[in-house]
């Protein structure tokens, strides 16, 4: 029976966050302290009086969102009109006449000019509410009704044919469609114009919405239904639904400041004026494109999904103007935004979710020994990137960018101490013993070793997300915190290679003499993180070890795909591969028996492939060098201890260029606009760590391990100064 295990990681930093965490088989607690109103008529139900507070809530519905991108406010389109099809639309503020479009028209007979609402306001009211929430848009007044509870077909059939011939209508609002139902030449010619439909659902209370809402399945996405939202946020008891019309309907609250009512009709001007806002910001959008921006940035309301009573839910006015599925930037190719813009018909709009995403931010993780070279280029500071639509923004990458080791050094040693734990020996025989260990890998695959030692000359280790036990002298001198194989976290972050530790791995050893080991190995591993990262390593290595001193040189060849010192492939300042030709000379002298003197240098030559459509490319060969100096130990307290101090330079690029193209707005023709410089690619910051580990094995169902860094310009970043980390670990069973 185990004994839970306790890890306490302290960091500082410029936020505070608390965490536990419960580990998968060793039952490990992880405590990580860092410090770091709306109107619609309908048959059997006209719009309702309910006692609200309606200024209150005339705003335009929106949700908290975090804006990584700055878009343009719309700005007033003279000619850029919405058809409101009413009981007509009086000039009172803010409908001034200038903001009236000329040909408004009556087709009861009466004049467009003047509301004739038995309410006493209804047409003007939705025309107040597109002008205040669309300040851009002028008013066309196309006259269906004269305020009863019925339309004439003929009449809403007319209006709708006037619109669609009226190149200045870019979007129509039909509160009252519930009213009516046309026949379907009228409202196909709408869409065929590429105007935006905007329905009332109506107010029936029925399961489905009512009327001329339902033409929208065949308007190919230019259709779009409006159901209300009382003054709770819930459905009005009388709106009617969704039903079998959930793929084309959105909610917004039900009422407006402009009048003392509630219904459908007050609902379906706040989605036309958002329509009209999307449709002045980026003019060359679609109709269809615009209701799936609608519906794509709703909140989802109800039933997790697109679901019977609130399709997809309410619509979210900030989300609408923020990117939408994949970003991606305008290649080196790319004249206009339009040539550019991504057509993939994936249904997540999550950054994170899209495979292909190029902006996403789990895609711009960059190699840690460049990282901060990149971040420092003021022309990632405005980047044009376009969404799934096409839609133009500006980003500034160089804070989305991240380094390639995001977690803190005290939580890359704890998972390292801890992810070989719990050997099982599954078989064993003469010269040979099948090892599994605890956990699987992110595929789900156990972590198997096989170690074959046949005579005391030669011994082969394979396996499988489990690195093999090498015969490197220093690192005899570098304390774990667990007796399986595996290499100290403090050493790695010095070499070229060894991020991955999930994939094949194997070592042949080969003992030429009592003092001489020859090492030949081979890798090939992969991310954890489904970033289709993939590396291949054949090194070789000779070690000598003797009484009083131990050395090793070490030579091999590190072939990355789509990464470059551990970057994530896909991103916009991603590579095809890199091939990296890389040496280490280590080595320690021993002071007594009982302390070491160690010291190592590595030194990589990298060339890189270039991706097509990043924003690097035309790469130089890079040269990248690390180094580590300190004090070994072993039985300090005890004979079953080991302590290790050292200062170290982690892996570094200190020459390299690249030429930098990036994108950084549209001109007055649509046409990209470009800066293209040469960059030098080695950080002007030179990180300096000094780290401290210890571990005890205190008895044999009891361990203790300890963590410590004081790191300065962390990630080679002069702009950082001192960071200090902090870890411990016990570890038991009984």
């Amino acid at each position: 029976m185990k004994i839970p295990s306790f890890v306490t990681e302290t960091r500082r930093s410029d936020a505070l966050s608390f965490a536990v965490r419960l580990g998968r088989t060793s039952r490990l607690f992880c405590l990580c302290l860092l410090l770091a109103p709306v109107a619609g008529f309908g048959q059997g139900g006209a719009d309702r009086a309910l006692p609200t507070e309606t200024e209150a809530q005339s705003t335009s519905e929106s949700s908290t969102t975090t804006q990584t991108t700055t878009t343009a406010t719309p700005v007033a389109v003279s000619g850029f009109g919405v058809a409101v099809l009413d009981t007509g639309v009086e000039p009172v503020a803010p409908i001034t006449p200038d903001v009236m479009l000329p040909g408004s028209a009556s087709f009861v007979g009466r004049n467009p000019l003047v509301d004739y609402a038995e309410q006493g306001t209804h047409g003007t009211a939705v025309a107040q509410i597109i002008r205040t929430l669309s300040p851009g848009s002028r008013i066309l007044s196309l006259q269906t009704s004269t305020g009863s509870r019925s339309i004439s077909a003929s009449a809403a059939a007319q209006a709708l044919l006037t619109a669609a011939a009226n190149p200045s209508i870019r979007v129509i609002n039909h509160s009252n469609a519930a009213l009516a139902m046309v026949r379907g030449d009228a409202i196909l010619a709408a869409a065929v114009a590429d105007q935006v439909i905007v329905m009332g659902s109506g107010n029936d209370g029925l399961p489905r919405p009512n009327g001329d809402a339902l033409h929208a399945p065949g308007l190919g996405g230019k259709g779009i239904i409006v159901g209300g939202l009382g003054p709770d946020d819930e459905m009005l008891g009388f709106s009617n639904r969704a039903g079998g019309y959930a793929q084309h309907y959105v909610v917004a609250t039900g009422a407006s400041a402009f009048a003392d009512y509630w219904g459908t009709s007050f609902a379906t001007p706040r989605v036309s004026a958002l329509a009209a806002q999307l449709r002045q910001r980026w003019p060359g959008l679609r109709a269809e494109e615009v209701t799936d921006i609608i519906k794509r940035s709703a909140t989802d309301m109800g039933a997790p999904g697109v679901d019977a009573k609130y399709g997809w839910g309410r619509i979210n006015a900030a989300r609408a103007f923020l990117p939408l599925g994949a970003l991606t930037t305008p290649t080196g190719t790319s004249t206009t935004a339009s040539t550019t813009a991504s057509t993939t018909e994936e249904d997540t709009t999550s950054e994170e979710d899209a495979g292909g995403d190029e902006l996403s931010l789990r895609r711009l993780r960059v190699g840690t020994p460049l990282h901060a070279a990149l971040v420092s280029q003021p022309a990632l500071r405005q980047v044009l990137a376009l969404d799934r639509y096409g839609r133009d923004f500006n980003l500034d990458l160089s804070k989305m960018t991240s380094a390639a080791d995001p977690k803190g050094r005290a939580r890359q040693v704890v998972q390292s101490w801890l992810g070989n734990t719990d050997r099982t020996l599954l078989e064993s025989g003469s010269g040979y013993q099948i090892s599994s260990f605890a956990g699987a890998d992110s595929t789900g695959a156990p972590r198997l070793h096989l170690d074959v030692s046949p005579d005391e000359i030669v011994r082969y280790q394979v396996g499988y997300s489990v690195r093999p036990e090498t015969g490197h002298a220093v690192l005899g001198w570098i304390p774990h915190v667990d007796d399986g194989p595996g290499m100290a976290g403090v050493w790695r972050r010095t070499l070229a290679g060894g991020n991955h530790d999930e994939g094949f791995h194997s070592l042949t050893s080969y003992r030429l003499n009592q003092m001489v080991q020859l090492d030949v190995s081979l890798a090939d591993t992969h991310d954890s993180e489904e970033l289709d990262q993939g590396n291949q390593q054949w090194a070789s290595a000779i070690h000598l070890q003797h009484d009083t001193f131990g050395a090793s040189l070490e030579g091999g060849i590190l072939a990355e795909e789509g990464s470059l010192y551990g970057s994530a492939p896909g991103g916009a300042l991603g590579v095809a591969s890199a091939d990296t030709r890389y040496f280490r000379i280590s080595g320690y002298g021993r002071i007594n028996n009982h302390l070491a003197v160690l010291a190592a240098f590595s030194g990589a030559l990298t060339e890189v492939n270039e991706a097509k459509g990043k924003l690097l490319d035309d790469f130089s060969d890079l040269t990248a060098q690390s180094w580590l100096v300190g004090l070994g130990a072993k039985g300090v307290f005890s004979k079953n201890d080991g302590a290790s101090l050292t200062v170290s330079q982690p892996l570094k690029v200190t020459d390299g260029s690249a030429d930098l193209d990036v994108p950084y707005g549209l001109g007055a023709d649509g046409r990209v606009l470009r800066y293209k410089e040469r960059i030098g690619l080695a950080p002007s910051g030179s990180e300096t760590s000094l780290e401290l580990s210890y571990r005890i094995k205190w008895s044999k169902s009891l361990e203790l391990g300890a963590y410590g860094a004081m790191r300065y310009e962390a990630g080679h970043n002069p702009q950082l100064g001192l960071r200090t980390e902090l870890a411990t670990v016990v570890r038991g069973t009984f």
